[in-house]
């Protein structure tokens, strides 16, 4: 049994809906949805 510490075997971390404010005023909102999590190399 191996088991690895501080190593994430989650393939797709989900994003909450949010709202984001452009610094040109703008306000997009995002629906939630799953992205690829960071690859740390």
């Amino acid at each position: 049994m191996k088991k690895r510490i501080g190593r994430s075997v989650i393939t797709r971390v989900y994003v909450p809906a949010h709202t984001r404010d452009l610094p040109n005023g703008e306000r997009v909102t995002i629906p939630g949805h799953y992205k690829a999590p960071p690859s740390r190399r």
